[in-house]
């Protein structure tokens, strides 16, 4: 039965990711972030007079206070007032959701604002339920910038060309011959390279290397496994014809008939594995999950 499952879901994979992706790209055209500074500063250079950042760019490190709400309703959905802590982090790297990655770039220091995301910018359709954020909800983000730091220097990301956190006797060459420096290659990584692997990892490197470091391998599958359960849940919402949220016996048995398959009565009951008659999307994601798709 497993082997099945796996069968059908790969097979819908297949049959509904061309409307899913045309269905994405009518949303990203039509829903854009909007941000509107309504105190502080609503212009400034890059850095002041003592050379200071001053104005959030890519890359650089931002301190600021946040209210997320639901757009709609007004409802608080978390807020950094309530911890008594502005969090910090490096802007452009995909450390938060990509509307506030993109959103706070551009805000002055000490600028408040309003920064509203649109769903597909935001959770996608996953949502994030355990806050009550549903895959059409939008945010919205009051911000309040406290401070901003230039990153941190990093010769271990311009040699590392490929990005794959270890650079090769070719990627160091190429770099110091672009800088014009006569560096003896050999010699070099044999000072730097530790286990001998042909490589500097991130961690042997004794130059200016950044703060951060490669993603450990939790943060990787962290990063893969949203895209996977997007997926998932956008076959979901292609099987619930009615779109009421959950999907009836019927409407799967339409699905397998598509497919030119016949449903069987039990591929359903362990679908509905609460067996109230409908399979929810938790059901459906979670029976995916434990099949490794």
């Amino acid at each position: 039965m497993q082997i099945i499952r796996r069968q059908f879901l790969a097979t819908t994979v297949s049959l509904f990711t061309l409307t899913w992706a045309t269905t994405l790209t009518l949303a990203l055209g039509t829903e854009e972030i909007t941000v509107t500074v309504y105190d502080g500063p609503k212009s400034c250079q890059e850095f002041d007079a003592e050379n200071k950042p001053v104005k959030v760019q890519k890359d650089f490190s931002v301190a600021f206070h946040f209210t997320a709400s639901d757009e709609a309703t007004g409802r608080k959905i978390e807020s950094s007032h309530d911890l008594g802590v502005a969090p910090s982090f490096t802007v452009g790297q995909g450390k938060v959701i990509s509307g506030l990655d993109q959103g706070l770039i551009g805000l002055c220091k000490h600028a408040k604002a309003h920064i509203v995301i649109p769903p597909h910018l935001a959770y996608g359709t996953m949502g994030k339920p355990e806050q009550g954020v549903t895959k059409d909800t939008v945010l919205r983000y009051d911000v309040e910038i406290i401070d901003i730091q230039p990153p941190a220097p990093n010769d271990f990301k311009d040699i590392d060309t490929n990005k794959d956190w270890k650079i090769s006797k070719s990627e160091a060459k190429y770099y110091f011959e672009s800088k014009s420096q006569n560096i003896d290659i050999d010699a070099l990584f044999n000072a730097e390279d530790a286990d001998h692997d042909g490589y500097v990892s991130w961690e042997e490197f004794s130059g200016p290397k950044g703060t951060e470091g490669p993603p450990s391998t939790r943060q990787r599958q962290q990063q893969q496994e949203p895209n996977a359960l997007e997926q998932v849940a956008a076959i979901f919402q292609q099987i619930d014809i009615d779109h009421n949220g959950k999907i009836s016996k019927e409407e799967l048995a339409a699905t397998f008939q598509a497919l030119g398959e016949e449903m069987t009565d039990e591929f359903w009951t362990e679908s509905d594995t609460n067996g109230d008659g409908f399979v929810s999307i938790q059901e459906f994601v979670g029976n995916s999950g434990r099949e490794e798709l």
